[in-house]
């Protein structure tokens, strides 16, 4: 079992629909619902790190709703510990629409980004306990006292772990500083290219400075990882797509079940490149939790083929 990790974040509902076309603005197009299932970017990848067999300690703020219920037991079910989960009535909904053509998406996502939250007692002694957190970096700005956090982590020995989406970057915060508060940093394209046009392309070197890991997922074009003084580039595994909801959760979490456990920072791009891509073969974010055995399997044969 590699060493545990606390997931600080949201679960959720996704509602999946089929789109006859993809609209403009302005434009009506016909939808069809087709399913729904457990997802949410945070308890999506607590949910695959403990499918491998590790301990993840999902925190999260849920209120009483059936779907909460749903939520839960879903995470129950891959083995991820559920007592970092804060229950409040007054606590938001959450929930995500999909809606799906030819294998890609558009993922409307309900903006609960103004609530705040306090991590309890109970909560911070869980994460304590952890060698790392991994949130997101909206997750993280809605915690009240996030900087007393990350300093109560610093003494504890836990390390941070971001998860850097385009949409959150609107935030009200000086963004590069709360980066920089990171010991691994997950940047998918359009964030990167927010970051390199708002900082200026030398933003990942600033980052480096500060001792940060990077790893930038880019889809199909597979994913750069950018440590002190390298850049090691992995290729996408490649297969046919039907649904790409999760495939940087899947592939973040992979990548540091991989690394974790030892294995080289180019092994374990390629170790998550080959978990990124059984994720997609089918519909739902968690989907590569059922394939495990198969991931493990493809890497040590293509591991074996590279010598």
């Amino acid at each position: 079992m590699n060493k545990a990790i606390a997931f600080l974040g949201r679960n959720c509902i996704d509602e999946y629909y089929e789109l006859s076309d993809v609209p403009v603005l302005g434009e009506k197009v016909l939808c069809r619902f087709i399913d729904h299932k457990v997802g949410g970017m945070i308890g999506n990848a607590a949910s695959i790190y403990a499918a491998y067999g590790n301990q993840a300690v999902m925190l999260d703020f849920m209120n009483e709703s059936p779907e909460n219920d749903i939520l839960i037991k879903d995470l129950v079910s891959y083995g991820v510990d559920i007592d970092g989960i804060a229950i409040n009535e007054n606590y938001p909904p959450s929930k995500c629409l999909i809606m799906l053509k030819d294998g890609e998406r558009i993922i409307y996502v309900l903006d609960n980004t103004q609530v705040r939250y306090h991590l309890s007692d109970k909560q911070k002694e869980l994460l304590f306990q952890c060698a790392f957190l991994y949130t997101s970096f909206a997750d993280l700005l809605q915690i009240e006292d996030y900087r007393d956090l990350v300093k109560a982590m610093d003494a504890k020995g836990v390390q941070l772990i971001m998860d850097i989406e385009k949409n959150a970057l609107g935030m009200d915060c000086d963004v590069m500083d709360v980066l920089s508060l990171a010991s691994i940093l997950f940047i998918n394209e359009q964030a990167d290219d927010v970051l390199s046009k708002r900082f200026g392309s030398d933003y990942r070197q600033r980052l480096l400075d500060h001792k940060c890991l990077l790893v930038l997922t880019k889809a199909e074009k597979g994913s750069e990882i950018y440590a002190a003084d390298d850049v090691i580039k992995i290729s996408a595994y490649p297969v046919e797509v039907v649904d790409t909801t999760g495939a940087g959760d899947t592939y973040n979490v992979s990548f540091l079940h991989a690394y974790n456990r030892g294995e080289t920072l180019a092994m374990a791009g390629r170790f998550a490149s080959i978990a990124a891509s059984l994720g997609i073969k089918e519909r739902g974010a968690r989907s590569v939790c059922k394939h495990v055995a198969e991931v493990e399997h493809i890497f040590r044969e293509s591991a074996l083929l590279a010598k």
